[in-house]
């Protein structure tokens, strides 16, 4: 007999979104119970998200790096996904903009709350600059510093290319070290994922049961707004990106992209998605040299669905 075809992770996932919205909304009156006995296995599950995050993120770059085995090839690759970074991040910081004014003009009633928004004091230019390297070795990796990460593992890797001139031999026993060291994590990576639909679960529910429907209305518009803004920029942007620069088709794209959208959505968190996002791509046919240096620094500087939600919510408080 033929094995029956198990349902994708994107499915399991958005069975798991539904059935928290529905338990959450039938534990109203036992928000507690979902607090202190379901949420905890979805903290266990953010926890090992984490643990998994840093090390992949430090032997993903350094293998992508080693493959070049070019340091200017790096450069060139490094230097047109920051562009192409700011360019979206533009894109997005736009279109928030713009709805944010339409739904503050359609909706008057929304710029009189009572809500309130202190802006932290700013950090200098050369502040931010100096905190992107690192002053010790495993500080960054216990602060899950991803920027200082990215530093480290850029000057490993370098280092690594570097020596191939002077020790060839050992140059390439370490770039194997660094590529098994890759695929381990990966592999643990992969059985951390498989937990995703029970972590989204028990992560979502106990939300679900303690703000009931208020969670889904009281915001409702902001929630639209920012939701418009995403689904613009995705068919805009990101659609056109792929079908003009990748040569994919957009419909493709997104159906291989939907485990990582959706766990994006359930966890809000861009570096926790980073091994989903990882595989996702690698099933679309992306080559490993550049995904696995790309995504690690994308998931840190292009915070493209920040830049459209920050402008609806400030427009409406």
């Amino acid at each position: 007999m033929e094995q029956k075809n198990k349902l994708s992770l994107a499915v399991q996932i958005f069975i798991a979104l539904i059935l928290a919205v529905i338990v959450g909304l039938l534990m109203q009156s036992h928000a507690d119970f979902a607090n202190d006995y379901i949420k905890p296995f979805g903290t266990i599950f953010l926890n090992l998200i984490k643990f998994i995050v840093c090390p992949i993120v430090l032997f993903s770059i350094m293998s992508g790096v080693v493959s070049m085995k070019d340091i200017k090839k790096v450069g060139s690759i490094g230097g047109m996904t920051v562009a192409y970074y700011l360019v979206t991040t533009a894109f997005a910081i736009t279109i928030g903009l713009v709805f944010g004014n339409v739904f503050k003009g359609a909706f008057p009633a929304l710029s009189t709350t009572n809500l309130s928004y202190e802006a932290a004091a700013p950090t200098s230019f050369m502040d931010t600059i100096v905190n992107i390297f690192p002053s010790n070795f495993v500080k960054p990796l216990l602060d899950a510093n991803m920027l200082q990460i990215i530093v480290m593992a850029l000057l490993l890797g370098f280092a690594v290319i570097l020596i191939a001139d002077v020790a060839p031999d050992a140059n390439e026993r370490i770039i194997n070290d660094i590529n098994d060291l890759s695929n381990v994590f990966m592999r643990v990576m992969e059985m951390i994922l498989k937990l995703s639909p029970v972590g989204v679960f028990c992560l979502l529910c106990p939300v679900v049961a303690k703000n009931g429907p208020m969670i889904l209305g009281s915001l409702a518009m902001v929630l639209l707004t920012a939701y418009i803004c995403y689904i613009v920029h995705a068919v805009l942007v990101y659609s056109l990106t792929v079908r003009f620069i990748a040569n994919i088709s957009p419909v493709h794209f997104f159906k291989k992209m939907a485990p990582a959208m959706m766990f994006a959505f359930s966890s809000a968190s861009s570096v926790g998605t980073l091994p989903l996002n990882l595989e996702c791509v690698t099933n679309l046919g992306a080559s490993k040299e550049v995904s696995s240096f790309v995504l690690p620094l994308g998931a840190t500087i292009n915070m493209d669905g920040t830049a459209k939600s920050v402008p609806p919510a400030l427009l409406v408080v």
